[in-house]
């Protein structure tokens, strides 16, 4: 029975705890699906981050700080080495992006497929640890480009959840996001951008928009419109300005964030 006691102890608290509890003992090897004492589908195993989730890409509960409530997150174990948590995701036109404050907020969609997972976690995440991001994206040729930024974090809604980030080094897509730093997200219903228009309304989509009235190449849209005929309206699609820009419409988007090393 004490066995049993810590492999279950092992699966749900972390190891700092398992350490103190039972004198610095390893946790023991099992087979999740064949122990015949324990009900699995019944235990919670949360992570801090996707760093510490398990080496296969998939869903998993994660509790970026001491007392936070956990939420599901997927992580990204097998590409770009791995320990990525993906914060948004577009694949299809299955999945409107053009909503509102709050379901921004809170975040919305599918995590197998298209999704936003919502301001107010990347807020908790990236205040509770430093995060980079990596944009990774694919045209209707199958080009695959990414770009990666350095300390990426969302502040409070008191400050609009605006964005923070920096150096724009790697990557093969070029920068299109710097531009955005210290800039408020908005919505079609909360209109937080520079310059008279409403921007998210004329991009269809919430974003960290600039002024999108100004032709500018480092400018992105990566929550625009779904183009089913590759055809960009007026900049209202999927584009990455040094990707292309408007003339050359995503059909895939991967926004991923990962613990700083």
């Amino acid at each position: 029975m004490t066995h049993l006691i810590r492999i279950v102890c092992c699966l749900i608290y972390s190891t700092s705890l398992i350490r103190y509890c039972f004198d610095g003992l390893p946790c023991p090897t099992i087979s999740i699906q064949s122990h015949p004492l324990i009900n699995f589908s019944a235990i919670r195993v949360t992570y801090r981050s996707c760093t510490d989730a398990p080496a296969q890409s998939g869903i998993y509960w994660i509790s970026p700080a001491d007392n936070a409530p956990p939420f599901q997150v997927y992580c990204e174990q097998e590409k770009f080495a791995g320990q990525w948590l993906v914060v948004q995701s577009r694949n299809d036109a299955s999945t409107n992006f053009n909503r509102t404050w709050n379901e921004y907020k809170f975040g919305f969609g599918n995590l197998r497929n298209n999704f936003w997972l919502g301001l107010e976690k990347l807020h908790q995440l990236t205040t509770s640890s430093a995060y980079d991001l990596m944009v990774v994206m694919e045209n209707y040729l199958d080009f695959v480009a990414f770009q990666r930024y350095e300390n990426f974090a969302v502040r409070d809604e008191s400050e609009a959840y605006s964005l923070s980030l920096s150096d724009a080094n790697t990557g093969t897509a070029g920068d299109s996001l710097l531009i955005y730093n210290g800039e408020k997200f908005s919505t079609f219903d909360r209109a937080n951008n520079k310059g008279t228009a409403n921007c998210a309304a004329e991009m269809a989509g919430g974003y960290w928009h600039y002024d999108c009235r100004k032709v500018l190449s480092t400018r992105s849209n990566l929550n625009g419109l779904y183009d089913l005929d590759h055809i960009m309206r007026n900049g209202s699609g999927m584009w990455w300005g040094m990707f292309g820009g408007t003339g050359n419409p995503l059909k895939l988007t991967r926004m991923m964030i990962k613990l700083r090393q």
